[in-house]
């Protein structure tokens, strides 16, 4: 039988294919850059004909040292990207997006060429470009449409009179210390560009909105703008058409996110206290029918931290997106009879999340383990979210990610704990690997999967050969009321056995090395580095980021003081202050005993946690004769934000954990930043320490 062969001639072409599939670069770990370059989505805004969705992408610009903020707009009929609006200067940054009714456009806060402080501005989607609005005297900071679309509402701080403005300038007039200015809610008409006060008084105002059909505005007032004053406020709403203000609750806690029903005889809210308002319990959304004698708590007896919530289209019902430690979802409650549904099941986390009751349509952004937060748009509950961008589709094929998994433990009491199991490229069953222990900020939060946040960079860690274990343990959210009360009359009561049973089940499961071991963490995470690096010589290595020292000092310079009344029994300025329990929780006490080579690092500006917690927790090791650092950001608020402090962050700690936890050494990496070469249109990449 004979056979035949075709024979395909070889051309150049064809030479030169083959080459360039070969040379597809395969996918790497990543690297410190690479985190802090990985670009962030957020805030997606659905138009209210549900044509167009506007975003925010956020990337790094090395050569302005900032994190920059554009906006990618998109045509949900064609999948196709539109020219989005353009910048006025290389380093301006866009904020949020509120669509006008009509659809036209959108407005947004800008501080232009010219201006003096923030203003409202206008993007037409047929002129494609932005207009000013208004002409404040003071940095607005939030604003909204009434449904006609004729009219802004918008909130501003009270205005300074010219003369306070110019003494304040030139350095003649000092604001007391712990003071705020009073913000206010103004009217604009969009036709006239008349504006006029609508709420003003010896008050702040807070978290306002505006009911479905525009006619009532709710707002929480509180007796000053300082951060702590918002647990001593209540929710008013005004009727808009005949001007009258009506007082909705009376009590001692803060109730956060007010609305309307759509028949605008409820009010919804979240709130930190249970159904006897008593303080220092889970999240949870309060209904309150108007003439009612008390609030309802729902879904008081699940384990879920509400994180959000909205009225669906009938008002029947709210959304809720909740929290469940390693995981958010979205859930539908209906107030008549109580029933929950799930809308969405996954090892996911759920963020800027929105629904639009006209369109019946939900919009999200959701992150995982290998996916750093696409945005979602769900039109159907029954096909759930659908992706709608591409923004990491060719990043996704450049790096390798670690593999994340839902762990759990038992701590003391037989209490079960979790937490998730990042393991380490290249992972082989039965060998121990170096262990990194994280805990979360807070401590009222979690950790979740993805966890792409730079404090944390485990895709980093994972890819230099490190298991990363991440605890939730007692005091966090999502885990129902027991759990995150925890905390109540002791800080530190079960949080840091938690942390030590978890490792020891690492170490149990064969996963974790146990003479290579590692903690750090960044703020309530730092407070947890700072205990544990006095109670232990386990850890080889550790970096506490922004974290507490000294609980008596710490209470009193912090901004945020309210909640750690209930962790340590009371105010230390009160009669007859629980000064035992501040100084018991306070790691400095027992500095003397560390013998773990420990970094610190603190922003010069971080009024959450003082620098001087780091400074005091460093001196006392540095003091014990414990191999220690302390650097502080220059300028840098409670996280640091400038990327190259982000960059030197990460590097100096793999350097210390190469050091001290694996007896090796580690290559800091830095970026390629376009040089200016002479000719304006030519550039060159050098790397910049």
């Amino acid at each position: 039988m004979l056979r035949f062969f075709l024979v395909i001639p070889v051309t150049a072409t064809a030479l030169l294919l083959a080459a360039s599939v070969q040379a597809e670069p395969l996918p790497r770990p990543m690297t410190a850059v690479d985190m802090i370059e990985l670009p962030g989505l957020s805030s997606p805004s659905l138009s209210p004909d549900g044509k167009h969705l506007i975003y925010l992408r956020t990337d790094t610009d090395w050569q302005e040292n900032k994190r920059i903020r554009r906006y990618r707009l998109l045509d949900l009929e064609t999948g196709k990207a539109l020219p989005p609006p353009e910048s006025e200067s290389a380093d301006e940054s866009f904020d949020d997006v509120q669509w006008r009714p009509d659809g036209s456009g959108f407005i947004t806060l800008l501080e232009r060429e010219g201006d003096e402080f923030d203003q409202i501005y206008f993007y037409s989607l047929e002129s494609r470009s932005f207009s000013r609005l208004t002409d404040h005297g003071s940095s607005i900071s939030s604003a909204y449409w009434t449904p006609d679309g004729n009219t802004l509402v918008f909130v501003a701080p009270r205005q300074d009179d010219a003369e306070t403005r110019r003494l304040l300038d030139d350095d003649w007039l000092l604001r007391p210390y712990d003071s705020a200015r009073n913000r206010e809610i103004w009217r604009l008409d969009t036709a006239s560009s008349e504006t006029e006060p609508l709420v003003a008084g010896d008050f702040s105002v807070r978290s306002v909105s505006l009911s479905r059909n525009g006619r009532y505005l709710s707002y929480r007032r509180v007796p000053n703008h300082l951060l702590e004053a918002v647990h001593d406020g209540d929710v008013w709403t005004l009727d808009l058409e005949r001007g009258r203000q009506t007082r909705w609750t009376d009590n001692r806690h803060s109730e956060s996110s007010p609305s309307l029903s759509p028949d605008n005889r409820t009010l919804a809210y979240m709130a930190t206290v249970n159904a006897r308002l008593e303080p220092y319990y889970e999240d949870k959304v309060f209904v309150h029918r108007r003439g009612a004698p008390a609030p309802r708590r729902l879904l008081a007896d699940v384990a879920m931290e509400a994180v959000d919530y909205a009225w669906d289209a009938s008002g029947k019902g709210l959304y809720i997106l909740g929290n469940t430690g390693l995981r958010s979802d979205l859930y539908h409650f209906r107030l008549d009879d109580g029933a929950l549904s799930r809308l969405t099941d996954g090892d996911h986390v759920i963020s800027n999340w929105s629904y639009d009751p006209g369109l019946d349509v939900h919009v999200a952004r959701i992150t995982s383990a290998d996916d750093p937060g696409e945005i979602y748009v769900m039109r159907d509950r029954d096909e759930g979210f659908v992706k709608v961008t591409g923004e990491y589709a060719e990043w996704r094929k450049a790096f390798l990610l670690p593999h994340q998994e839902g762990v759990s433990w038992s701590g003391p009491g037989d209490v079960e704990i979790e937490g998730l199991l990042v393991y380490p490229l290249g992972y082989e069953s039965g060998k121990a690997y170096p262990l990194v222990t994280i805990t979360h900020g807070g401590p009222r939060s979690s950790s979740q999967f993805g966890s792409w946040n730079t404090s944390r960079y485990v895709s980093v860690l994972a890819g230099q050969g490190y298991a990363v274990l991440l605890p939730n343990h007692r005091g966090g959210t999502g885990y129902g009321d027991d759990f995150v009360r925890d905390m109540y009359g002791a800080y530190f009561r079960n949080a840091h056995h938690d942390v030590m049973a978890g490792i020891d089940a690492m170490i149990e499961r064969g996963i974790a090395d146990p003479e290579r071991l590692i903690k750090m963490g960044w703020s309530a995470g730092g407070h947890m580095v700072n205990k544990l690096i006095t109670l232990t010589d386990r850890f080889r290595a550790a970096s506490s980021g922004a974290g507490a020292s000294e609980w008596l000092s710490m209470h009193g310079e912090s901004d945020v003081r309210h909640n750690r009344q209930w962790n340590f029994g009371g105010f230390p300025w009160q009669e007859d202050p629980p000064l035992a329990q501040y100084r018991r929780d306070s790691p400095l006490l027992r500095a003397s005993r560390v013998t773990t080579p420990t970094l610190f690092f603190a922003g010069e500006k971080d009024v959450r946690v003082p620098p001087t917690q780091s400074i005091l927790m460093h001196r006392g090791v540095r003091a014990a004769g414990t191999p220690t650092e302390l650097y502080l950001g220059d300028n840098q608020p409670h996280q640091f934000s400038k990327p190259s402090f982000r960059l030197f962050k990460i590097n100096t700690e793999l350097a210390w954990y190469a050091r001290y936890a694996l007896d090796e050494s580690y290559e800091p990496v830095f970026p390629a930043v376009p040089e200016q070469s002479g000719d304006d249109d030519a550039t060159a990449a050098t790397a910049v320490p």
